[in-house]
């Protein structure tokens, strides 16, 4: 019971990091550019990911077809960050943060329902309208300015949260190899086709950066990606699917955290809209009581 309580404890302490990315790349904006960002985070990812491997015993064999699936979720990897990163800079992290962590799983399903060609089942489209709901009221649909709802960094977000939900369903495909093995490939792969064809130092050097950028950059690289992902790597591992629940955290993270350091305002839509959404999320993953009882106890 101790140990389930402790692993609940660090499960949500990952969720917080992983928000708290959202806040870190507002901070970076300042700094670097997309192409120098996804380049030194997972430069830094990949080589913290090393010693993970090592203390599990992994080996760093991998065989050509995870290898392919590797080099796809890298490229699309690539994408989201840089997307993300964007949107960040120009919007808001709270509408970020809510409107990627909650839509893309939604996409990924959408994506999932059509190309297998199963048919919906009255749930099924209950959660989808839900969902359309939530997104909605996040955006402010109601304003009837198709400049305001679709501004930018909104078209960022919504790409980003397209481009991790294909990430997803590339993943899934993945067989007999350890989650973190697969990983460490896509973070070395992203770190070398971006440096390779898009990254150019145009902000010099980052060992010239402040504290405030080695801070962010760190937090963004070591606790939102290498710790996060280990966490949520061993918490499928011990309690399977239903330690999705602690997802859930993510977008209300962000927001409390973007109210927090950047001094953003709470939008009751943002909130309201992530609530539905979750509430769509709950209906697709056969969530049931006991599962968040499990997670949170």
């Amino acid at each position: 019971m101790k140990s389930d309580k402790l692993f609940s404890f660090l499960m949500a302490l990952a969720m917080l990091a992983w928000a708290g990315s959202f806040v870190s790349a507002k901070y970076l904006a300042v700094y670097i550019n997309e192409h120098e960002l996804v380049t030194y985070r997972y430069l830094i990812t990949t080589l913290t990911t090393l010693p993970v491997l090592m203390f599990l015993n992994i080996s760093y064999k991998i065989d050509m077809r995870n290898l392919a699936i590797a080099a796809i979720t890298a490229i699309l990897l690539v994408a989201y960050t840089k997307l993300f990163f964007l949107g960040t800079k120009i919007g808001t992290a709270s509408l970020g943060g809510a409107l990627i962590t909650t839509l893309m799983p939604i996409i990924a399903f959408v994506i999932v329902l059509v190309f297998s060609k199963k048919k919906p089942i009255a749930k099924d489209w209950l959660a989808l309208f839900i969902g359309a709901i939530g997104v909605s009221t996040m955006l402010e649909v109601w304003q009837f300015d198709l400049d305001e709802i679709f501004s930018t960094a909104t078209v960022f977000f919504l790409w980003a949260a397209t481009s991790w939900a294909l990430m997803s369903i590339a993943t899934s495909q993945s067989k007999r190899v350890s989650p973190i093995l697969l990983s460490f490939y896509i973070y070395l792969i992203a770190t070398l086709f971006n440096t390779v064809f898009f990254y150019e130092n145009v902000n010099g050097s980052v060992f010239d950066m402040d504290g405030t950028f080695w801070l962010n950059m760190l937090l963004m690289s070591i606790a939102s990606t290498t710790f996060a992902a280990t966490v949520y790597v061993a918490g499928m591992q011990r309690w399977g699917s239903k330690c999705t629940v602690f997802t859930f955290l993510v977008p209300f993270f962000v927001i409390v955290l973007s109210a927090t350091f950047l001094g953003e305002s709470i939008q009751v839509s943002t909130v309201v809209g992530a609530l539905l959404t979750v509430a769509a999320l709950v209906l697709i993953n056969n969530i049931k009581l006991e599962d968040f009882r499990r997670g949170f106890n």
